[in-house]
């Protein structure tokens, strides 16, 4: 392959943006691998600019491209799909062979005058702050193996140098990913535990119950069903929602069939 940089060619194809703080997000840190990949392949196959058929940010694609490209299969591709639209970051329409999609602001994150410039070094309170949080980073690992102590921590419990526990993280993550109502991570925090003795072996259940009920909520809002409010974040842990079940009705997902030439 030639080096366009070399000959000072162009690179064919064209481009699309990617945000630094891409590797931050939801889809890329916690998600399947596949997923993201699957997001990719979406944001580059959509139009970057308004055509007749399309507008920017939307166009056509078919399941057999997606899982040729990924290498995902079809049930990983579904299941991404409908996390994807329960975020609200793509709509979908189904159309005849295959489906229209479209990239909920694509607009602002491929417009490259949106960013804010990067200089070339940090600048001293940036550096300064970076040697801080190295520095509490360390003190953290001290104190935590200090002794070998074995304590559960205090109520709210203690952070050094302003760094989340992992137990915090887990517990900001499902607070964040809630829709309802809520108060701030330190005192819905200090509530959870206070409420359920079995708090440390539940945590890590938040998240995925959260996500179920997204899903759920989005597919009766679909089909035109009666869709109950979500309730205050402080109710749905005390009342111990993530143990609540229901039937998941079907999406027009379900029952897409297999394309075939």
């Amino acid at each position: 392959m030639a080096n366009p940089q070399k000959e000072g060619g162009k690179i064919d194809g064209g481009a699309t943006i990617w945000a630094r703080q891409t590797i931050d997000s939801e889809i890329f840190s916690n998600k399947p691998d596949k997923w993201f990949k699957i997001w990719f392949f979406l944001i580059n196959q959509v139009n970057h600019k308004d055509t007749k058929q399309f507008k920017r940010g939307s166009g056509f694609t078919r399941y057999e491209w997606i899982m040729e490209k990924t290498k995902a299969t079809r049930n990983e591709i579904d299941h991404c799909i409908r996390w994807l639209k329960s975020a609200t970051m793509i709509a979908t329409q189904k159309a005849t062979r295959g489906f229209i999609i479209t990239i909920y602001n694509y607009e602002r994150f491929q417009t490259l005058s949106n960013y804010k410039s990067d200089t070339k070094s940090d600048s001293i309170g940036e550096t300064k702050a970076k040697q801080k949080r190295h520095k509490s980073d360390t003190i953290n690992k001290y104190v935590n193996n200090d002794k070998n102590v074995n304590k559960e921590p205090p109520i709210p419990p203690k952070q050094v140098g302003g760094l989340l526990t992992q137990d915090e993280k887990l517990f900001e993550e499902a607070r964040k990913e809630y829709p309802g109502t809520k108060r701030g991570l330190s005192t819905e925090f200090t509530n959870f535990r206070k409420k359920h003795r079995d708090w440390k072996q539940v945590i890590s259940l938040l998240s995925p119950a959260i996500e179920k009920q997204i899903l759920l909520k989005t597919r009766l809002k679909e089909q035109n069903k009666f869709v109950p409010e979500w309730k205050h974040f402080r109710t749905w842990i005390n009342q111990r929602c993530w143990e609540e079940e229901a039937e998941m009705p079907r999406s027009e997902w379900d029952d897409i069939p297999e394309i075939t030439d």
